[in-house]
């Protein structure tokens, strides 16, 4: 079984500029990094009127 499907091509297009790997931080950065200060903005929004009231 391969590890993507079949259908999404894996080779630069012809006269395209050949794409570089992508680092160990740029994948991070995508998979962890971005979803994560997501996450944290939208629990500020959500959280953040029930911390203020209590602290009142």
């Amino acid at each position: 079984m391969l590890p993507v499907p079949a259908t999404l091509p894996l080779q630069t297009l012809p006269s395209w500029p050949a794409v570089p790997d992508p680092t160990a931080l740029q994948l991070l950065t995508v998979t962890l990094f971005i979803p994560l200060a997501i996450t944290a903005v939208v629990a500020l929004f959500v959280l953040g009127p029930g911390w203020r009231t209590k602290g009142e």
